[in-house]
C-alpha cells in the first residue's frame, strides 16, 4: 500500500509515523523526570562525579539524582536544556526545591542553524535543524520529557560517504533522506518516562540513547546509532547501583534501504557499579543480543532474557542458544580530587587455551580501553585533559547472523569504527564564564576489509564469511588472524571547537567548528578538511571523528 508523504522544508515525514508516534507518546510517555543531556563533556559535572560517591558509568544520568547531590554542572548545553523556561509554559518555584517540592512545566529548544565550506569536497555547506524538547515533573517521583526535530544538512565529503552507505543521518542516528549533493533531511522523535518513588529505585520507559561507561568512546554501549525503545530499571543500595535495559532495535542489513525491508532485532544488558572505595569504582556489564523476525522464523522478545539478574551464558547453554552475549569489567580509580583512570574490558568470545597457544585463533575476540582525566591541569581551573587508548581485536561484536550482531539501525552499538583496531585519543578543552574551546587529536590503525574480503572490521559482515590470512591455504580460516589484517589504514582526525554561550533568558549559544581528517592506505588517500560556524544547541553528541 503506498503511503502519502507529507513535504515540508524539503522534511519527509510518514503519515503511519505520526500516527503511530502519537498512539505511542499517549500509551507510554504519561510522566517523566529530566535525563542529563547525552550533548558533550561536562567538565564540571563530571569533576563533581569525580569527587563524590556517583555511579558514572551509566548515562544519561538523572537530573534530579545529580542535583540532591549538588552536581548542576556549568556546560552552556546544560544549563540551557535542564533550566530554560520558555513560552507559553511557566514554572512554580523557582531552584532545586522546585523539582521535590512543585510542579515543574519547562520548554527547551533545539537548534542548529550553521554555515560553512567543506574543502575537500568543493561544497558549501548548511544545516538548518530546528526541534524542542517539552518536559514537566512532579515533586520529583513522576513526569514527562518529548523531544522533537527535524533538519536538512549538507555534510562533509566523507561524513556523506557514511549517510550514503548506512542509510542514517551521522550523530543522531536517523533515517537520512537523500535531496542530492550530499544535502539530507531527517526527523527525530524520542522521549520517556521515568517514575522514581523512592531515592533507591527508578524505572524509566521511551525511546532514547544511551552510554556505558567513563571515557570518551565506549565499548560497552554507546550514544553513536539510533535511539532506540527501551525500558529501564535502576536500583541504587548502599554502595551498589544496578541497572537492567531492555531494548527493542533495528536491522537494516538486508533492506538495500527500504523500510519495510526492515527486521527487528532485541537486546538486553546488565551493569553492576560497586563502590569499592572512595577511591575505587569496579563495574561488571553483560550483554545479549538476537534476531526478532526473518524469513525462515518468527520469534519476539524472549521471556528467558526478562529476569533482571541473571548472566547470559549460563542461559544461553541451557537454551541451546546461539544468541549473541558479551561479558565486560570496567574500574574508575580516583588518584585525587583533579585525575582519574579508567578502563573497560570487554569479552565477545574468551578461551584460555587459544589465547595461551598464541596461534591467532578467529574467536578471540576481546576489546581494551585504558584512559586518563585530569581536571584543573596545573592549577588553572576549567582546564581539562584526557587521553585515551582503544583496541579491539578482529571480528569482535561480529556473528553468524548479521541480524544479531552488536548494531542498531546501521551505527555500531559500541565503537563507531567496529572492529580490528586501534585508537588513541587527546582532548583538551578550556572554560571561562560562557565561552568554551576544545581542541580533540585522533590517531587511528586498523584492517580495512574491502569488497569481497573479511578480516574481522566490518561488523556487518558474518563471520562464517570470514577469509583466510595465508593465500596458500585457502581453506584455513581459523587461525593466523592477526591485528589490523586486511589493507592496513591509518585516520587521522584533528579539530578545534570553540563555543559562547550568551547571557539572554533565550539561549543563545554560537559555535565556530574547524576539522581536517586524512586516510590512508596503499589503495587510496581520503582527505577531508571543513569549517563551520553557526548558532547551535544540539540534542546529541555530535560524532564526526571517524
Amino acid at each position: 500500500m503506498m503511503i502519502r508523504r507529507l513535504e515540508f522544508s524539503g522534511m519527509r515525514l510518514k503519515a503511519k509515523n505520526i500516527s503511530l508516534l502519537i498512539l505511542f507518546f499517549i500509551s507510554q510517555n504519561i510522566f517523566s523526570q529530566h535525563t542529563r543531556p547525552l550533548s558533550g563533556t561536562v567538565l564540571e559535572t563530571e569533576f563533581y562525579c569525580n569527587n563524590s560517591d556517583v555511579h558514572s558509568s551509566v548515562k544519561p544520568m538523572l537530573d534530579d539524582f545529580l542535583t540532591e547531590r549538588k552536581i548542576y554542572g556549568n556546560d552552556s548545553a546544560v544549563k540551557a536544556s535542564v533550566h530554560y523556561l520558555g513560552g507559553a509554559w511557566n514554572t512554580y518555584g523557582n531552584g532545586s526545591d522546585a523539582v521535590y517540592h512543585k510542579m515543574v512545566f519547562k520548554v527547551n529548544p533545539i537548534y542548529d542553524f550553521s554555515v560553512g565550506q567543506d574543502f575537500a569536497g568543493k561544497r558549501l555547506l548548511y544545516s538548518t535543524t530546528i526541534g524542542t524538547i517539552l518536559s514537566a515533573s512532579y515533586k520529583g517521583k513522576i513526569g514527562i520529557e518529548l523531544r522533537g526535530a527535524a533538519g536538512n544538512s549538507t555534510l562533509p565529503n566523507y561524513l556523506d560517504s557514511i549517510a550514503r552507505k548506512t542509510g542514517m543521518m551521522p550523530s543522531w542516528g536517523d533515517r537520512a533522506y537523500a535531496n542530492g549533493n550530499a544535502n539530507y533531511s531527517f526527523q527525530h522523535f524520542s522521549g520517556n518516562v521515568i517514575w522514581r518513588p523512592s531515592k533507591i529505585f527508578n524505572l524509566q520507559v521511551g525511546r532514547d540513547k544511551h552510554f556505558w561507561g567513563d571515557g570518551y568512546r565506549s565499548l560497552f554501549l554507546s550514544d553513536v546509532s539510533a535511539a532506540m525503545p527501551y525500558i529501564k530499571q535502576t536500583t541504587t543500595i548502599w554502595k551498589l547501583q544496578y541497572v537492567s535495559l531492555f531494548t527493542a532495535m533495528t536491522d537494516v542489513s538486508h533492506s538495500n534501504g527500504s523500510a519495510k525491508d526492515f527486521r527487528n532485532k532485541f537486546g538486553t544488558f546488565h551493569y553492576i557499579s560497586f563502590n569499592a572505595a572512595k577511591w575505587l569504582n569496579i563495574g561488571v556489564f553483560e550483554s545479549v543480543i538476537w534476531q526478532g523476525n526473518d524469513p525462515s522464523r518468527q520469534r519476539g522478545f524472549d521471556p528467558n532474557y526478562l529476569n533482571p539478574i541473571i548472566f547470559f551464558r549460563p542461559v544461553e547453554y541451557s537454551l541451546g542458544s546461539s544468541d549473541n552475549s558479551m561479558l565486560g569489567m570496567a574500574f574508575k580509580i580516583r588518584l585525587n580530587a583533579n585525575n582519574q583512570i579508567y578502563a573497560q574490558l570487554l569479552l565477545d568470545e574468551f578461551y584460555l587455551k587459544e589465547i595461551r597457544a598464541r596461534n591467532g585463533w578467529w574467536a578471540n575476540k576481546q576489546a581494551y580501553q585504558i584512559g586518563y582525566k585530569c581536571f584543573n591541569v596545573g592549577d588553572v581551573k576549567n582546564l581539562f585533559l584526557q587521553t585515551e587508548l582503544n583496541i579491539v581485536r578482529p571480528y569482535t561484536y561480529t556473528h553468524g547472523s548479521v541480524q544479531q550482531n552488536y548494531s542498531n539501525a546501521g551505527m555500531a552499538l559500541a565503537h563507531p569504527l567496529g572492529a580490528n583496531f586501534s585508537e588513541l585519543i587527546g582532548i583538551v578543552s578550556y572554560s571561562k564564564k560562557q565561552f568554551t574551546v576544545t581542541g580533540k587529536i585522533i590517531d587511528s590503525h586498523y584492517g580495512l576489509d574491502t569488497a569481497g574480503t573479511d578480516y574481522g572490521q566490518n561488523i556487518f559482515i558474518s563471520y562464517m564469511n570470514r577469509s583466510p590470512v595465508d593465500p596458500l591455504k585457502p581453506t584455513q580460516k581459523d587461525y593466523n588472524h592477526r591485528m589490523f589484517d586486511g589493507v592496513s589504514t591509518n585516520m587521522f582526525y584533528v579539530e578545534l571547537k570553540a563555543s559562547y554561550a550568551f547571557a539572554t533568558a533565550f539561549p543563545l549559544r554560537v559555535e565556530l567548528l574547524a576539522a581536517t581528517r586524512r586516510e590512508h592506505n596503499a589503495l587510496m588517500t581520503k582527505n577531508s578538511a571543513y569549517v563551520q560556524i553557526g548558532f547551535t544547541l544540539p540534542l546529541w553528541r555530535t560524532y564526526r571523528d571517524y
